[in-house]
């Protein structure tokens, strides 16, 4: 064999004389820099949290969470000051919020605390008498770590104007947000939190743009020190000022007696004046609508769900603990059931399933014992209805004479004639016939043929075939919307719209037991849970019922009993403002938080973290895998395979750039090639094309410095490709291309 010869042929490669790109330069104590830059973001975030705290009291175990939050804040800075190119450091970043947000899915109780936490605060000032939101027993170093994950966006950010030395105004909004958010309350903030503020905020601005260790340590020492002379002198110097405003004949007094008489005072009587005036306005716009229109009322209130006094919702028998009669329930207060004004609902004169009606509150209804007279004037119109609505406040109290271990239901009205969507309670001094119990609209066509096609043969048939249709076929829903004018209130409930609230459930029931043959009942009133129940010095047990414990359920005859039946669902999302009772069943076992939909956000952005971690993790590894091997081919020394596959790479990365498609290997295609990467040196592309084109046509071997001289060269013509890019081209380049 003929021995390899080296040719030297005197050839230079492109080397730039700035400083490579995606390398970080190195500046002198680096170490210092990331350590003034730590203190500087956590004593924002300290100054950030006592002013909020100062007007809401939030408990939070403060040491515990300044640490974390020290902890989160030392990660983060060390991460920008790190020598890694932003691709490691991206991807790491993705990693620590991934890890948070499965941190949140996993522990969403101690999530809601912190939301109910800062809710109460809030509630203790707008409303101090108002129910505080319940909190879960969980440990304090969790809910520290909570509240830590949930600063953490304002130290990430905070951290990263530090990095990129510019974005000071945004950083600044961040700070004084929960001051602008107490002014807007009608608060003032404490004396102590705005100077921390005042504080904090000169020693990050002067940090802010620093670049070196030394710099800053000396620039943020000495913005320290004059701040903090600057406010021992105006808080000393304010202590005559206060002084001389006490004097009631003095000129401070006289000033504030002149604005508020001058200008204050007339400002709010016009205003005062104006708003009467609108108000009388509307309420005789109201008086006309109402002379023209039956009255509507408004909203639906809040009901007791069966899940929220732990009374199953498809138990199949549960007897009332309160005694009840046909004639009149034990109380006449009657549970906050209203209708959407604004709903189209159907003229009740024309009656389908029975005779025309002139007034909705009464009718006459003959039968084989006389003429019993209908009264619906404790029931709503039920196509009206459109939502729920909870309401608080106490309405009645219950007694008993023992502790009940279940849900205590206690009626106020029963609907026995059920016609053109409303319930109507039937009243005869002789009784009420029992077929009344069993006779249903003959439109109710399609309920009708459901109820015939099962035809259960016992009572727990029918339960079970009722509460199977419900489980099957509709949700609990706190707004489902009014029923369209022309239809059937049960009939839309259970083949149309499918959701519905205990009203719904309730009336849809009591019309498929009488289709089934067995005597049924509406009832409304309230469901009381056995632990509202507390006992008396008599030994008694009292429950103050509220409204948010307004409920209907249905009642069927056996054994010449009424047995309660409840078949509403119960309710798995999130609960709306203020109280909307839980269920027995579902994931979560908060009764009541505020939440709301920012919990379901909460839990959408940590799984969408997740999966993004997972997309983003799956393209990097794909992209250096085919790297690696497109890397081993272009140091192929056989044949000179890798000089030839580097100059492709050369000419697809032009191509990629927008050059026209050309014989790459002609003279013309190579000049047009060297001439579209002027900062080349033409002296290198020249070596590169003769030495492919020696190559191709075996007039010599490559070398292996020959390979390792190409390699080289398409390093160094990648690095300044990829500074001249978009960042959108180049992560196109070099993740999806991977040129």
């Amino acid at each position: 064999m003929k021995e390899r010869k080296k040719i030297r042929d005197g050839i230079t490669f492109y080397s730039p004389k700035e400083p490579k790109l995606y390398t970080a330069k190195r500046e002198p104590h680096p170490f210092l820099l990331a350590a003034v830059q730590l203190l500087a973001v956590w004593f924002l975030a300290f100054s950030w949290w006592q002013s909020l705290t100062s007007a809401f009291p939030i408990d939070a175990d403060v040491p515990q969470l300044f640490l974390f939050c020290f902890l989160f804040t030392a990660i983060l800075t060390a991460l920008w000051n790190s020598p890694l190119r932003r691709l490691w450091k991206g991807s790491i970043l993705l990693l620590l919020f991934c890890l948070a947000g499965a941190w949140i899915w996993r522990h969403l109780e101690a999530a809601v605390n912190v939301i109910n936490l800062t809710a109460n605060a809030c509630l203790a000032v707008r409303r101090p008498n108002a129910n505080p939101y319940p909190i879960q027993p969980v440990s304090d170093p969790e809910m520290a770590f909570m509240f830590a994950l949930f600063l953490l966006p304002l130290l990430f950010f905070w951290s990263l104007f530090l990095y990129l030395r510019k974005g000071k105004i945004f950083a600044y909004l961040l700070l004084l947000a929960p001051t602008v958010w107490i002014l807007a309350e009608t608060l003032v903030p404490s004396e102590l939190s705005c100077w921390l503020i005042l504080l904090s905020g000169g020693i990050y601005g002067t940090v802010c743009g620093c670049r070196e260790g030394r710099a800053a340590l000396s620039k943020g020492a000495a913005s320290a020190c004059i701040l903090l002379l600057l406010i021992l002198v105006s808080a000393f110097s304010s202590r005559p000022l206060e002084a001389y405003k006490e004097p009631s004949d003095g000129l401070y007094a006289h000033a504030r007696e002149t604005i508020e008489t001058g200008w204050i005072k007339p400002l709010q009587e016009s205003y005062t004046q104006a708003k009467a005036e609108r108000e009388e306005q509307k309420r005789l716009a109201q008086k006309d609508v109402s002379e023209q229109e039956p009255p509507d009322a408004g909203e639906i209130p809040p009901e007791g769900d069966p899940g929220q006094t732990g009374q199953e919702p498809n138990a199949p028998e549960q007897p009332e603990q309160t005694p009840d009669t046909d004639t009149a329930p034990e109380t006449d207060i009657q549970p906050d059931f209203f209708t959407d004004s604004s709903a189209d609902t159907p003229d009740s004169s024309q009656s389908s399933g029975g005779n025309p009606t002139e007034n909705a509150e009464g009718l006459n209804i003959g039968t084989q014992n006389g003429i019993l007279s209908a009264s619906a004037d404790t029931f709503p119109d039920l196509n009206a209805l459109s939502h729920f609505q909870p309401s608080t406040g106490t309405r009645l109290t219950l007694t008993l004479d023992a502790k009940p271990e279940e849900t205590v239901y206690s009626p106020s009205a029963y609907g026995i004639l059920y016609l053109d969507s409303h319930w109507y309670d039937l009243d005869s001094e002789s009784g009420i016939p029992l077929e009344s119990y069993l006779e249903y609209p003959d439109n109710l066509e399609l309920l009708k043929a459901l109820c015939l096609e099962h035809a259960p043969d016992t009572l727990g048939a029918a339960s079970d075939f009722i509460q199977t249709e419900f489980e099957e076929n509709t949700v609990y829903d706190f707004q489902p919307g009014t029923t369209p004018s022309g239809q059937d209130f049960a009939e839309y409930f259970l083949f149309e719209n499918h959701k519905g609230f205990c009203v719904h459930f309730a009336t849809t029931a009591v019309l498929m037991y009488r289709m089934c043959g067995y005597p049924a009942r509406y009832v409304q009133g309230y469901a009381v849970p056995a632990s509202a129940f507390h006992r008396q010095e008599d030994g008694s047990y009292i429950a103050e019922v509220t409204g948010e414990m307004g409920h209907a359920w249905c009642q069927v005859l056996e054994n010449e009993e009424w047995i309660t039946k409840e078949h509403t669902l119960p309710y798995h999302g999130v609960r709306p403002e203020p109280g909307i009772p839980a269920v027995s069943s579902g994931r979560h076992a908060w009764t009541r938080n505020a939440a709301g939909w920012g919990l379901l956000f909460l839990k959408s952005c940590a799984a969408a973290l997740l999966c993004l971690a997972a997309a983003v993790l799956l393209l990097f590894t794909q992209a250096a895998l085919r790297r690696q091997r497109r890397y081993r081919q272009f140091r192929s020394v056989r044949r000179g395979t890798g000089i030839r596959r580097i100059y492709r790479a050369v000419y697809d990365t032009a191509v990629f750039q927008g050059m026209e498609q050309i014989d790459l290997l002609s003279r013309q295609g190579f000049e047009t090639l060297r001439d579209y990467f002027p900062e080349v040196p033409s002296e290198s592309m020249e070596w590169l094309y003769q030495a492919v084109m020696e190559t191709m046509f075996y007039t010599r071997n490559a070398t292996k410095e020959d390979t390792k001289n190409a390699w080289r060269l398409y390093r160094q013509f990648s690095r300044t490709v990829k500074q001249n890019m978009t960042p959108s081209r180049r992560f196109i380049y070099q993740y999806i291309k991977v040129i």
